[in-house]
């Protein structure tokens, strides 16, 4: 086999895995759809979070490579009510800093994208990637203590994306 059948093979594996994949997403289920058909085709969520008007809040993070944590909220009788991209800013006042842990962002967000070490201060970092409302790749960055409590949040461009060298634009 050529280089170049190997190359346009690798190709058409690689766009039909996409399609697949591409095939279960929480923006794609429909409203009504039982919590158990909708589990079925996504797997899993991260977390399930009972919220105060008696919905459940399942929560599916989209990272690494995605810039996305899909919430869907399942009414009393298990049904799919509402969803909601969680991953925006007017959502990360919520976590309260001193008070919220890694297992409450967990549970809001899902897997991060990246986690950092920061061991001369005795903390760490899990970065979220996100598009911001002018749609420039960002990131948000909970920041916790060696016990796991939250320590700050703060908002960068995303690392991954914006590594251009803004010097060579002169």
């Amino acid at each position: 086999m050529s280089v170049f059948s190997r190359i346009r093979l690798w190709l058409a594996l690689c766009a039909a895995a996409g399609v697949l994949a591409g095939c279960a997403h929480p923006q794609l289920m429909d409203m009504g759809e039982p919590s158990a058909k909708v589990v079925s085709e996504l797997g899993e969520p991260a977390a399930k979070t009972q919220m105060p008007d008696g919905t459940v809040r399942y929560t599916y993070s989209q990272q690494p490579f995605g810039q996305e944590v899909w919430w869907l909220f399942f009414d009393k009788d298990g049904k799919l009510a509402s969803r909601e991209q969680g991953l925006q800013e007017k959502y990360f006042t919520i976590p309260k800093i001193g008070v919220w842990t890694e297992k409450d962002v967990w549970s809001f967000w899902g897997r991060c994208a990246q986690e950092y070490d920061f061991p001369l201060v005795g903390e760490h970092a899990w970065m979220y990637r996100f598009k911001d409302e002018g749609n420039f790749d960002m990131a948000v960055w909970p920041q916790f203590d060696a016990k796991g409590v939250l320590r700050s949040m703060d908002i960068t461009e995303d690392p991954w994306k914006n590594d251009h060298d803004h010097d060579s634009w002169w």
